[in-house]
């Protein structure tokens, strides 16, 4: 996967993802796209699972410095940077804060832990509906969102568990749907599905020991058939909107097929994820794309 000199993920996010204060950027070799939360919070990820200690510790620095924004007596983490942006992204503030508290842990470094405090009290305090955690909080107006998109809901968020209750769906269905609204009091589906997202609810739900029948036999029939996931799908049919492969979508995909008890179908996908990267790294992947293909990598 060697582009040049650059052997290691660290050495290509540092030579084509970030600008020159170390932030990331959505695509490389653009420092005009976007500067985002979620992908400081899966490059942390990324670097606790293979114990990059040196490269974490400056990550933590880079979101201290760049992202963490404080109002009044609260810290808050804005979904990207550079955009004046007053609101937050459930996830990604999951995400970090989890790997915070498992790096503290891990570094033996205490200041991670009181970090992912503070991270997640405004969740806590103020980030919810109906004592449900919700999508984001808008600091500029000191209002919660009014939904809470199902696959936001990942094991980490331990501080909110009666959340986990909307994945309890009143009936099984093929596709899931992928919010809550809060205002209209009801599910809301799309009419085209992204898989990242089902995946996700459906790891979710098998997470919360929900177990998902009617998508997980639509899901190894398209794969026995087609022998690939396209990244869209039409709700009402199941059959694919879209021609193209997502790395992100076989990352999530290979963790979904693991969980369900399929490893060699599990390693179909990462067999299929690496003949959709070929040989150019990082090519034009948005980073979300190439650290999830990295995590994949790094756990065979």
């Amino acid at each position: 996967m060697a582009k040049g000199q650059e052997t290691t993920v660290q050495q290509i996010v540092s030579s084509h993802y970030v600008n020159d204060k170390g932030v990331i950027h959505a695509y490389p070799d653009d420092e005009k796209s976007e500067y985002l939360s979620e992908s400081i919070g899966l490059y942390m990820q990324y670097l606790l699972q293979i114990n990059d200690e040196q490269e974490f510790r400056k990550q933590v620095e880079i979101l201290q410095n760049q992202f963490l924004v404080k109002v009044d007596d609260r810290y808050f983490v804005p979904w990207r940077v550079y955009e004046n942006a007053k609101v937050n992204a459930l996830i990604d503030d999951i995400r970090i804060a989890a790997v915070l508290d498992q790096a503290a842990q891990t570094f033996n470094e205490p200041d991670f832990g009181a970090l992912a405090k503070q991270i997640r009290l405004p969740i806590e305090s103020q980030q919810h509906q109906e004592g449900i955690a919700v999508d984001y909080y808008d600091w500029s107006y000191g209002l919660a969102g009014k939904r809470v998109t199902l696959s936001y809901l990942i094991e980490e968020l331990t501080i909110n568990t009666d959340s986990f209750n909307l994945l309890k769906l009143e009936k099984d269905q093929l596709f899931f749907p992928e919010y809550y609204d809060f205002e209209k009091e009801r599910y809301m589906a799309s009419d085209e599905v992204h898989m990242i997202d089902q995946l996700l609810i459906a790891i979710n739900r098998f997470d919360q020991d929900i177990r998902s029948p009617e998508f997980d036999s639509w899901l190894l029939a398209e794969w026995e058939e087609r022998g690939m996931l396209a990244g869209r799908f039409n709700r009402e049919t199941g059959t694919p909107t879209v021609e193209y492969e997502s790395l992100a979508v076989y990352y999530y995909l290979w963790q979904y097929l693991e969980r369900i008890g399929k490893p060699e179908l599990a390693k179909e996908a990462f067999k299929q994820a690496e003949l959709v990267i070929g040989e150019e790294v990082p090519g034009e992947l948005h980073f979300f794309d190439f650290i999830h293909y990295q995590m994949m990598v790094a756990a065979q």
